[in-house]
């Protein structure tokens, strides 16, 4: 039976864990995160949100598997051949930690971290996928993500559509990396985003760039004042090339370019059931 406890306004879900979501109080904790976030916006404050899943799982525990395997998106010698201190040691150098809302996720973290506090993980996918960033920090947000999925997010933002359905014209800042590899060589992706922080002006950032956040999303609130928030997969959200049945996707459409070569762009897994192909800008 479909568990409706944890609909989210203005975005479907119909993700295979949606039956096994439970978390304690999750509108309330919802309607207060959005409450922090508007404060330290406006406040200027300095802080970062860790995103944790069976990804990051995986990589913690140096096993080879999916995105961290060599060859794929995150490394190509595999996370078995990385050194994994500064990932490991840089997880819990932020501040907010957020755990996708099912037991096997909650254990996950507690029997790494003990009784390091958390929130829902759920919160972060839904409020890209319903808009609640793009429209309550409009001229304040930037990106940090692959350079090919910024460049396309970019170029869809010239027409007038897309805009409107983002609900605004630009985002700030562009923070690219590296597309592929971006773990092998940890202290160069580093100074990537370093030197490009520096002349940023966002006061929020949404941050996926894969398992390189694990080392260095808290060394981004060293190089300029803003909110950090890792969003994983939301970059694909706003790109177009989101796969809808991932958590609070089911909605979204994916806005296409017609003669884009969108084989440079690292798609994970196409499943894209709602799409639109934009024409006249």
């Amino acid at each position: 039976m479909y568990n409706n406890r944890y609909d989210m306004e203005g975005c479907g879900n119909e993700n295979a864990n949606v039956n096994k979501l439970y978390y304690p109080n999750f509108y309330e904790g919802y309607e207060n995160l959005k409450d922090k976030l508007k404060n330290f916006v406006k406040n200027n404050e300095t802080v970062s949100f860790y995103k944790w899943s069976d990804g990051e799982k995986l990589f913690y525990d140096g096993i080879s598997e999916g995105s961290t395997s060599g060859g794929r998106r995150d490394t190509n010698i595999g996370v078995g051949g990385l050194n994994l201190t500064p990932f490991r040691e840089g997880i819990l150098k932020n501040d907010y930690y957020m755990v996708e809302s099912f037991f096997d996720a909650h254990n996950w973290w507690k029997d790494r971290f003990g009784d390091v506090p958390f929130i829902a993980a759920e919160w972060s996918y839904a409020l890209v996928t319903n808009k609640w960033f793009f429209k309550t920090f409009r001229g304040q947000i930037g990106l940090i993500g692959a350079k090919e999925k910024l460049e396309l997010i970019q170029e869809l933002l010239e027409y007038s559509e897309y805009r409107d359905y983002l609900g605004l014209d630009k985002f700030e800042d562009y923070i690219t990396i590296p597309q592929k590899y971006a773990c092998d060589d940890i202290e160069n992706t580093d100074n990537i985003i370093r030197e490009q922080l520096k002349n940023a002006k966002s006061k929020i950032f949404l941050e996926g760039i894969g398992h390189a956040k694990q080392a260095l999303l808290w060394k981004m609130k060293l190089y300029h004042p803003a909110v950090y928030f890792s969003v994983g997969s939301g970059i694909d959200v706003i790109a177009g090339i989101q796969d809808n049945l991932r958590p609070y996707s089911a909605d979204w459409v994916n806005f296409t370019l017609k003669n884009y070569d969108y084989s440079r762009v690292d798609i994970w897994r196409d499943r894209m059931l709602k799409t639109k192909v934009l024409g006249d800008k």
